[in-house]
């Protein structure tokens, strides 16, 4: 090969770069499903904080218990963001234990409660606090038809691309399988 200045090598003009210029799929996946995954943190984050800074500003004790579960597995949004930019497949693996053991349960629950298939039970009663005057729902049922259903997906959506990352990022363990070690 030459140079930039020099003469070009025989047999080629120029254009043949192109089988070189090829990105390991590992990289592709991982770049695809932490894009998605910022979105589902950020919608995670979102509703996180609006129901935290309302339930501060109406009173725990005006959750329901299908909240509180929701909002004990908001801390772990901060352990999937981290395990994004680090690119820690022992982060997002927590982050998706967190999503499977209460969030997604969380959702489902609201959303049979809000449907009558099961009971709404107040977490003043479980917790010993007074009771609210009111509980923090929205007028609407559709709202939470709505939030629920749509953190549904977002969680279930997240579980899939952590499963997508972490394969993605242990390329070890996978050429290992392959190599049949």
């Amino acid at each position: 090969m030459s140079s930039k200045a020099g003469p070009r090598a025989e047999g080629t003009d120029g254009s043949d770069w192109k089988h070189r210029e090829k990105v390991a799929h590992q990289y592709v996946v991982s770049v695809k499903y932490k894009k998605a995954m910022q979105r589902t943190l950020v919608y995670h984050a979102m509703l996180g904080v609006s129901l935290l800074v309302s339930a501060l500003v109406s009173g725990i004790n005006t959750l329901h218990s299908w909240q509180v579960l929701w909002l004990a597995a908001f801390p772990s949004c901060a352990i999937g963001f981290r395990g994004i930019t680090k690119n820690k497949s022992s982060f997002m693996s927590i982050y998706k234990v967190c999503l499977l053991a209460c969030s997604i349960p969380a959702c489902i629950w609201g959303i049979l409660a809000t449907l009558g298939f099961v009971g709404h039970y107040e977490f003043y009663k479980i917790s010993g606090l007074v009771k609210p005057a009111h509980f923090f729902m929205p007028a609407s049922n559709f709202v939470i038809y709505f939030l629920g259903g749509t953190t549904f997906l977002s969680h279930f959506f997240s579980v899939v691309c952590i499963t997508k990352l972490t394969t993605a990022w242990n390329v070890t363990n996978r050429t290992k399988k392959n190599k049949g070690e």
